[in-house]
């Protein structure tokens, strides 16, 4: 074996065991810095319930200040805020049965259950899709590329996501060393 080969093996065997004997200095709990699991997990489903809602309720209020509505554009925001509660309803409704579910075991059960989330979510799509057609012909130009603006966010967050992919596929940052020149 080559000396660098060598040195990589016995490199990679002692950061390995650190972590090993990190995790077990924790008594084995790798759920996170917060203990007892992170996200979606670590809260009750009437706090998980509670948290949707209220994101939710602000992410709207938000878009509702920024749009500054028209009392003609009332009633189509009134259909169009509580389509989206309706969403939120359901969107909560999917995850806590999805949480009571036992986890798949196998590949081929999660590969089912990620099929079945992923037209869960094309039908979701589908739904926001015709609320927002319905209300989007209300607005005036210049609330359409607010609304547009707030609906480029994933979800309502404003992209703190960090460095990765974009949604055009390329990464973020200064691009590759070839493009830099």
């Amino acid at each position: 074996m080559k000396n660098w080969i060598k040195t990589s093996v016995v490199a990679a065997l002692i950061g390995t065991s650190a972590l090993g004997t990190a995790v077990m200095a924790r008594g084995g709990d790798c759920s996170g810095p917060m203990g007892g699991g992170v996200g979606w997990h670590a809260v009750s489903p009437e706090q998980m319930q509670e948290r949707v809602q209220r994101r939710a309720q602000e992410r709207m209020a938000r878009l509702e200040l920024a749009l500054a509505l028209t009392p003609e554009q009332r009633p189509a925001w009134d259909s169009f805020k509580t389509a989206m509660g309706e969403r939120s309803e359901r969107m909560v409704a999917n995850v806590q049965a999805r949480n009571q579910n036992d986890q798949p075991k196998t590949a081929l059960e999660r590969m089912a259950r990620m099929e079945e989330l992923s037209k869960l979510h094309q039908t979701e799509m589908a739904a926001t899709r015709k609320a927002v057609e319905a209300f989007y012909p209300n607005l005036s130009e210049a609330q359409k590329i607010v609304f547009d603006a707030d609906f480029m966010k994933a979800g309502g967050r404003d992209d703190k996501r960090g460095r990765g992919m974009r949604h055009d596929g390329k990464r973020d940052g200064a691009g590759t060393a070839l493009e830099r020149g």
